[in-house]
């Protein structure tokens, strides 16, 4: 069982509640730290926020992204990026985005020599004003983690399971934690006021990762007391929390 805190929606944020709340999930014994970008609102930069975050926390950082707005390529480059900035704790979540783009991208994160011939993408692209071009070419810088977690929400789930991706979906009571694919468990992402018998019945005592949403720091802390103890420590003592 996994849990993280956010997404942290970057528009309107400033780098104090950043910073606030990168520390109220340490405090509170969270396992990652997650932002969300919103290109419709014209803020980017997910993957930057979340290498930021990895100078000041030791825990894992997540950043969402909105998938439809990148290139595939683009987007490997900047998660190795930030992938090595962090040491190896980046954590990412698709939005939007097709099934082509998705294998691009995963391809191209896994470090191989690749020659990819989509529908709509072509690498190398081989235009006319380039040549010669090579016949492969391989990410440059390469991921520190050899193997990039990565979740896509809402997906095709056939899609996503025979490309190694995790399945994430929204909460709602009642509904069960997606099913683990590849070597990711199913997230769900969680209002504030979800309670540990909600998630551990959305788990259904499999595996799972649930991102909790992010207020104030003050709320991140009493939040991660709330549900942390109770979701790995069978038998939690409730007089604990009453402290």
């Amino acid at each position: 069982m996994r849990i993280g805190l956010g997404p942290v929606a970057l528009a309107g944020a400033s780098r104090t509640q950043l910073d606030a709340l990168a520390k109220a999930a340490v405090d509170a014994s969270f396992d990652s730290i997650w932002v969300a970008e919103s290109r419709a609102e014209g803020v980017g930069g997910g993957l930057a926020a979340a290498a930021l975050l990895a100078q000041m926390v030791p825990i894992r950082v997540g950043a969402v992204l909105d998938f439809g707005g990148y290139h595939p390529l683009y987007m490997a480059e900047d998660i190795a990026v930030a992938d090595l900035t962090s040491r190896g704790r980046v954590e990412v979540l698709l939005r939007g985005g097709t099934a082509e783009q998705l294998n691009l991208l995963l391809a191209a994160l896994g470090g191989s020599h690749l020659r990819f011939d989509g529908e709509s993408l072509r690498v190398p692209a081989r235009l006319a004003a380039n040549q010669p071009t090579p016949e492969r070419l391989a990410l440059n810088p390469r991921p520190a983690q050899p193997v990039v977690p990565i979740w896509v929400e809402e997906p095709d789930v056939d899609v996503a399971h025979d490309l190694g991706a995790g399945v994430a979906t929204q909460w709602r009571a009642g509904r069960k934690a997606p099913a683990a694919s590849g070597r990711w468990p199913g997230m769900m992402l969680c209002p504030h006021d979800v309670t540990a018998e909600d998630l551990l019945a959305a788990a259904d005592h499999a595996s799972a990762y649930f991102l909790i949403e992010a207020g104030t720091a003050s709320d991140a802390e009493s939040t991660g007391r709330r549900l942390v103890g109770p979701l790995r420590m069978p038998s939690f003592p409730e007089w604990i929390n009453r402290q």
